[in-house]
């Protein structure tokens, strides 16, 4: 998972799995009332029921959950279900909104506007990458998909950072290292994060400390991969301040 702040202030979390809310808390210090869901997957979802019911009912917190409209189906049906015990309509615990895929969804925030396109990324599961614009800044996000270059130019073209699942050996579900690798190199106007050419990738969602990278001796520079509390900070442009955090 990963989040955007504002002046020290986050508005914006991608994905909710087991542990990001605690990882959120300490590196935050407070879960961002935006949370996008990739898809229904424990470690990308599974914190979500909790969490509403804490931040909304208990807290009064406005929380706002957005998603493609295929998972948001898959959350509402399946993720939420436990809340129906307690007899409240699921708008009780946030404002549901659906972004349809390649169409730009406008949300307004705590820092400004915030425009979310989503893409079909290739996985098991239903599951959507992203394109999120906050003013001057656009990220992409693979979220969990195996290679698929056409994927990856969409999410590269005219952004700033691309934030890239991947893993040590390619399957149907994850990229691997080396599939990225050949990538960047394949493109001239696309390097890695530090490197500063064109749009930057970052490397997250590897698994643990053992399985990165770095520890395999792959070839990707330290400075592209994202660690529990890595920062990304952005220039300011066009008055807009931003910083991706990385949380897991």
């Amino acid at each position: 998972s990963w989040a955007l702040e504002s002046n020290e202030k986050a508005f914006f979390l991608a994905d909710l799995g087991a542990g990001v809310c605690r990882s959120a808390l300490r590196h935050l210090g407070v879960v961002p009332s935006t949370v996008f869901i990739s898809h229904n997957h424990t470690d990308h979802a599974a914190e979500l029921p909790l969490v509403l019911a804490v931040e909304s009912l208990q807290k009064h917190r406005s929380m706002r959950v957005v998603a493609a409209p295929e998972v948001m189906l898959r959350l509402k049906t399946h993720r939420m279900h436990e809340m129906l015990s307690t007899g409240l309509p699921l708008e009780a615990f946030a404002e549901w909104m659906e972004a349809p895929e390649e169409e730009v969804l406008r949300l307004e925030t705590e820092a400004g506007e915030l425009q979310v396109t989503t893409y079909k990324a290739v996985h098991s599961e239903c599951c959507f990458g992203a394109r999120i614009v906050h003013g001057e800044i656009a990220i992409g996000w693979t979220a969990d998909s195996a290679f698929d270059r056409s994927f990856l130019d969409i999410l590269t073209s005219k952004t700033h950072l691309a934030v890239v699942d991947a893993r040590e050996k390619s399957s149907q579900e994850h990229a691997s290292f080396q599939e990225i690798k050949d990538y960047v190199a394949s493109k001239p106007d696309v390097s890695f994060l530090g490197e500063n050419q064109g749009c930057q990738i970052a490397i997250i969602g590897y698994g643990a400390a053992s399985e990165s990278p770095s520890f395999l001796e792959v070839g990707i520079p330290e400075t592209a991969i994202l660690r529990p509390g890595s920062v990304v900070s952005f220039a300011e442009e066009a008055g807009c301040i931003a910083a991706q955090k990385t949380l897991e």
